[in-house]
């Protein structure tokens, strides 16, 4: 099999290897475009690979799940800072001075 028909699914592959970099390293805002680039590549894939690309689709399967777990992890991470972050906001207006009542005029009389 010629290795112009596998090299597709080998760059299928190396495109999760990048977004499971990309998401360790925290570079969130780039993982939209490599999925956006990725969807794009599958779109020009047959609907039916070549078996020699078999090994090449087995390390991408590995790899999405990998990024997968990596983005739960990241999420999750983030979703306790905005829990600290919302913990802290409440605590520091328990140490705001009380605003004194303005007087209510009900125009309507």
């Amino acid at each position: 099999m010629s290795s112009a028909l596998v090299a597709p699914y080998e760059q299928l592959a190396s495109s999760y290897e990048l977004e499971l970099e990309l998401v360790a390293e925290g570079r969130l805002d780039e993982v939209a475009q490599a999925n956006a680039d990725r969807e794009a590549l599958m779109e020009s894939l047959p609907a039916t690979p070549p078996a020699a690309a078999r090994p090449a689709l087995e390390r991408a399967e590995l790899m999405r799940k990998r990024a997968m777990i990596e983005l739960m992890r990241t999420r999750d991470v983030i979703i306790a800072e905005l829990q600290q972050v919302a913990h802290g906001q409440r605590t520091a207006s328990g140490y705001a001075p009380r605003r004194a009542r303005r007087p209510h005029i009900d125009a309507s009389a």
